[in-house]
């Protein structure tokens, strides 16, 4: 069952509960007060006529009482019974006198009347129709003398609340249809998004990821649309980097198996018997094949954090660590005459995988090291408040362009490629720097004017929250 038919049969469930019970409650409300209104005014009557008759029972006039309830009968177009204290009838108002003579004690009225209270009850007579059985005690110098019932036809009464009944049933139905016909529009308004969603997901699932989905609402239904549109671009974007990224890495490899391949054959088609000539190409190709060694192993390394995404975590000394990817790097600083120093704060303590902050250290000082010329300055600064720590790397390099600063994170993004291809770089060092900052919970901004040098700005917590 669709999802429009569901909430169409959910709404038709709780219409028909809803009505059904409103149309009880109202049908009910009305009966009980037409027949309470009938009850009272026969109670009313009964009641004048036993007063009458109390005042002649037991006397000289008591010949009196059958001419008198006979009036009233005519007068209510009812049928009126009296009984002694035995009940025996006395007077029946009806012309057959049937049942004058007959103890009629064993109905439940007169019981209820001789026990001093009055009482009222419905009947479906056969043959006659709907009537009501009236009856209350006849008192006399405080004694229950006899009984007085009257019997009433109430079948207009009955007839109406009928024709109620059936108005509010048709009313009623009425109502159910057209209610359930617009919630039927209603159910369908809500799933004709989720049936363009679901359509979309299946055209997203097929490879097109620049699909999006026209929901102009600003309910959840809405949100999911925009949710829906935002991952298809955040796909996309995914989809194209990855293409990038192959691309690049592509490339990458192409270049140095290209100069291995050319040095090879220069080896095969040559003449030359010097072995020193030999040796010279084979550290050509030997330099190569580190290139790709050193590619391979970042892509692994990216590969990895892809699937860990959390750090493993231990209190550690940053500084001691810092001054190990110091110690690493000096012999290359030296080479170019480069000043590479560490002042920051000692004892520093934080909650690291050591083994990925050296790493994202040594990527970030190696970086500033390969754009910084002969004679310039690589500092690392290491600071501490309560809650952070803050590291601080710059160098008076060659900085990098507005342009290039905001990609300078993203995979084989390089601000000068003849000079990363030329120190060996592929783009993939400051990309696994922010990855696992990014592991550690940290932020990274960096500052840099072309000409001048830049600052990259670290921020991680002492205490991971996850």
């Amino acid at each position: 069952m669709s999802l429009r038919w569901k909430i169409f049969s959910l709404y038709f469930v709780i219409l028909i509960i809803s009505l059904a019970s409103t149309g009880l409650y109202l049908y009910g409300y009305i009966e009980k007060s037409y027949l309470d209104n009938v009850k009272v005014n026969n109670l009313m009557q009964a009641n004048m006529i036993s007063n009458f008759v109390a005042r002649f029972v037991g006397t000289s006039s008591s010949y009196l009482i059958e001419p008198t309830i006979l009036e009233y009968a005519k007068q209510i177009n009812s049928r009126i019974l009296f009984t002694n204290v035995n009940g025996k009838v006395l007077v029946d108002s009806a012309p057959s006198k049937e049942f004058e003579g007959k103890v009629i004690n064993n109905y439940n009225d007169v019981k209820e009347a001789l026990a001093g209270k009055g009482s009222t009850s419905i009947h479906d007579i056969n043959g006659v129709g709907w009537a009501m059985y009236t009856a209350v005690p006849v008192i006399a110098k405080n004694n229950i003398v006899g009984v007085i019932l009257i019997s009433s036809s109430i079948d207009n009464v009955i007839n109406l609340l009928n024709s109620i009944k059936y108005r509010m049933i048709y009313t009623f139905t009425g109502i159910g249809i057209i209610v359930s016909f617009l919630s039927l529009l209603v159910a369908s308004y809500i799933t004709n998004p989720l049936k363009r969603l679901t359509e979309a997901t299946n055209i997203l699932s097929q490879g097109k990821l620049d699909y999006k989905v026209d929901v102009k609402s600003s309910d959840e239904i809405g949100k999911l649309a925009n949710a829906f549109n935002k991952m298809s671009f955040n796909l996309m974007k995914i989809d194209e980097e990855r293409k990038r990224f192959v691309s690049d890495a592509s490339h990458e490899l192409k270049t140095p198996l290209a100069s291995v391949k050319a040095l090879i054959e220069s080896l095969i088609n040559s003449k030359n018997q010097d072995v020193n000539f030999y040796k010279e190409i084979l550290k050509d190709v030997n330099g190569e094949i580190d290139r790709m060694t050193r590619l391979v192993n970042d892509l692994l390394e990216l590969a990895r954090m892809d699937r860990m995404k959390t750090a493993k975590v231990r209190r550690s000394e940053i500084s001691e660590i810092i001054l190990d990817v110091i110690d690493s790097l000096l012999p290359v600083a030296k080479t170019k005459d480069i000043n590479l120093e560490f002042k920051g704060k000692n004892g520093v303590f934080a909650e690291v995988d050591p083994d990925r902050l050296y790493r994202m250290v040594y990527n970030i000082v190696e970086n500033g090291i390969k754009y910084t010329h002969h004679g310039g300055n690589v500092m690392v600064g290491l600071e501490e408040d309560e809650d952070n720590i803050y590291l601080t790397i710059s160098d008076s390099g060659i900085g990098i362009s507005e342009e290039t600063l905001p990609k300078i994170f993203d995979r084989f993004a390089r601000g000068d490629t003849a000079r990363s291809k030329k120190s060996g770089g592929f783009g993939l060092g400051l990309s696994i720097a922010k990855e696992i900052i990014d592991m550690h919970e940290g932020k990274i901004s960096v500052e840099s004017k072309v000409g001048e040098g830049t600052v990259f700005k670290i921020t991680l917590p002492k205490t991971k929250k996850n």
